[in-house]
């Protein structure tokens, strides 16, 4: 006969409960604060084993840095959207902000390799995806237009002028300033990319855990109808994460038109989905008011080892997104609706 599990702990045969340790009550305890980064490291460390059963390959050192690249665009791109859903919100115009603001450098700089007008690109195409964001953030504060409807409808019109400027095709190539940023190396070991992702993410942990802005952000999401009577400008807060939401994503356009050598239409559209996959996975409350840049770090590994995972096993790109929702609503489920995890 086997013992039972109850509320004090477990019941020996025939016996009274044995109490737990205290080291394993702190221990499950632990775990489960923490859950919100151990789940996402676990999720790795699974995909890393199923991908070197079916192909050892993936698993080399060079591999596993090129998967670090890749992961590098999508955390960029969910750095923005970690700020925006900590408050409550959602932007679905990432997509569109990120191609329109590619397609402008991209067309600006028309392949040539005069510095003053490269950095015109860049600046004009990073100002272009912060403005984005800014427009998103006072129709959100100001007009209280749900997030969803309006960065939904903000998509859609970038969507339409992007093909409006472009005549349905894009012109000009990436500048050098953009191919060495996403695919060059330091001494041909060191990703440029990698050392942009690790500066950005110090910056965005930094204002999370360090700044008046960042505990500001978690107050709105947790309750903004309280954040504002006691004195916090909720409207301000919106706004400058709505932007430097857009901003993320002009970076992310840059990073990859880097990688592909030029910008076309649609590259930004599967960035949707899996950069509110990654923070998600990284167990940001979709709700708003608890997570981190630094689980959103986990997840966007998680989500570009799932779906190069999945490449190797043979799964479609129609089965790849079933999946991700599974994945969004399994992460709902295990962080559970009313937890407040805090990094």
């Amino acid at each position: 006969m086997t013992g039972s599990l109850d509320g004090a702990g477990l019941t020996a045969p025939g016996g009274p409960p044995v109490a737990d340790t205290a080291p394993e009550r702190d221990l499950r305890e632990t775990l489960w604060r923490r859950r919100a980064t151990v789940v996402p490291y676990a999720l790795i460390g699974l995909l890393l084993l199923v991908a070197a059963i079916r192909n050892p390959s993936f698993v080399t050192p060079g591999s596993l840095r090129q998967q670090l690249v890749l992961a590098s665009y999508l955390a960029v791109i969910a750095a923005g959207q970690t700020l925006v859903i900590l408050t409550g919100g959602i932007d679905l115009s990432v997509a569109w902000t990120l191609n329109f603001s590619a397609i402008v450098m991209t067309q600006t700089a028309a392949g040539t390799t005069d510095t003053g007008k490269i950095i015109w690109a860049v600046g004009l195409a990073l100002g272009i995806a912060t403005l984005v964001g800014l427009l998103n953030g006072l129709g959100v504060a100001y007009l209280r237009i749900p997030s969803l409807v309006m960065t939904l409808g903000m998509n859609a019109a970038l969507a339409g002028l992007t093909l409006v400027y472009t005549n349905g095709s894009p012109q000009g190539l990436a500048p050098p300033f953009a191919r060495r940023l996403a695919v060059g190396r330091i001494g041909g070991v060191v990703p440029y990319a990698l050392l942009f992702w690790l500066v950005l993410s110090a910056a965005v942990i930094f204002l999370l855990r360090r700044t008046v802005y960042g505990r500001r952000l978690y107050a709105i999401g947790n309750n903004p109808r309280a954040a504002y009577l006691s004195g916090i400008p909720v409207r301000g807060v919106l706004v400058v994460a709505y932007a430097l939401c857009g901003l993320c994503a002009g970076l992310a356009g840059i990073l990859l038109t880097g990688y592909s050598s030029q910008s076309y239409l649609g590259m930004g559209d599967r960035y949707v989905l899996q950069g509110i996959a990654a923070v998600v996975i990284g167990g940001t409350s979709i709700l708003g008011g608890s997570g981190g840049y630094g689980g959103t770090i986990a997840g966007a590994i998680t989500v570009v080892l799932l779906e190069n995972t999945l490449q190797i096993i043979g799964v479609r790109p129609a089965g790849q997104n079933i999946l991700y929702g599974l994945i969004i609503l399994l992460m709902l489920f295990v962080y559970g609706r009313g937890q407040r995890v805090r990094e």
